[in-house]
């Protein structure tokens, strides 16, 4: 059995992970899959969740924590363990670091959003959140788009230096900001990537100060979470879900339901854009990503079969 931690997870190139997720949407509009909703386990404000998915060839079940104030001991938020296995006979195949996975994946689901609902042309952007999601949401954000100026927001101002200098190691070539609020961020930000566990929107906004930018949320995966104000989804030309299990689970999509602000009708599933060729010119977007199992399973299962070719990991016996 093979084991992968988070350094040979991190070797892996983003376009290998970017087309896994790609393929993950493929597999939602083929329907050849077999993924119960995620069960999740709430002790205070921490939650634990299991998310199983089978394919074809492989099955991947994925355990994780995610305890918010983690970061407050000097630890992660997110924690986890993935396992995938064979589809046919049942055997595992390899143990790697869920909260690589999902770091990763998460990352792409993000960029393929960003890909997808924004012109080439956008020069600005934006993360909330410096912790190891911004990081990631940011590096597959400068993957699909040369932005020249990018705004960073986190109530830690160390989180928004750290990220800062990680990201110029990477990309040197664009100005770096750390914005002094939320609203300073979205007012001078094309695109804006929200990745934390807030429990209300991240900020005020007016119509001007959202109009014709794309809105990506990424953090809020419970009811009683919303990153962005409903103002956003109320004006929004657009509003996508990774799946609709999003309409339950996050408060960014669930609160609006509930305050009439939007019908559930007007909600559409991203995996859609992958069948036309659209163009989304000065239109205002939502993108609601609550995750999905089959986003872990197409990414571990891309991450396994280039592990072995390449001999990335260690070999274990089980």
């Amino acid at each position: 059995m093979l084991f992968l931690n988070k350094y040979a997870i991190g070797k892996i190139d983003q376009g290998v992970i970017q087309t896994a997720v790609e393929k993950a949407y493929q597999l939602v509009l083929s329907q050849l899959y077999n993924m119960p909703d995620r069960m999740h386990v709430e002790d205070r404000e921490n939650t634990l969740l299991l998310m199983p998915c089978f394919s074809e060839k492989f099955f991947a079940t994925k355990l994780v924590s995610v305890f918010p104030e983690a970061r407050q001991h000097g630890q992660p938020a997110v924690n986890g363990v993935m396992v995938l296995s064979d589809n046919t006979s049942g055997q595992p195949l390899a143990i790697m670091d869920g909260a690589a996975i999902t770091a990763q994946r998460t990352g792409a689901v993000g960029g393929l959003g960003v890909k997808l609902l924004t012109t080439e042309s956008i020069q600005t952007a934006g993360i909330l959140g410096a912790g190891v999601q911004g990081l990631s949401q940011a590096r597959y954000l400068l993957y699909n788009r040369e932005i020249k100026t990018l705004y960073i927001y986190d109530l830690s101002n160390d989180a928004v230096a750290g990220m800062i200098n990680t990201l110029k190691q990477e990309f040197s070539d664009l100005e770096y900001v750390a914005a002094k609020t939320p609203k300073q961020l979205v007012v001078n930000s094309k695109v804006i990537i929200a990745a934390t566990t807030s429990k209300s929107p991240l900020f005020e906004a007016t119509p001007d100060d959202i109009l014709g930018k794309i809105f990506i949320s990424i953090g809020s995966f419970r009811p009683d979470m919303q990153e962005f104000p409903s103002i956003i989804i109320e004006r929004a030309d657009n509003v996508f879900v990774d799946t609709l299990f999003a309409t339950k689970e996050s408060g960014d999509i669930a609160t609006p339901l509930k305050d009439h602000v939007i019908e559930k009708d007007s909600i559409k599933e991203f995996a859609g854009l992958l069948e036309k060729n659209e163009i989304f010119e000065n239109k205002t977007i939502l993108f609601k990503s609550v995750g999905m199992a089959l986003f872990d399973l197409t990414t571990a299962s891309a991450i396994y079969q280039l592990a072995i070719k390449n001999n990335i990991g260690q070999n274990l016996e089980f």
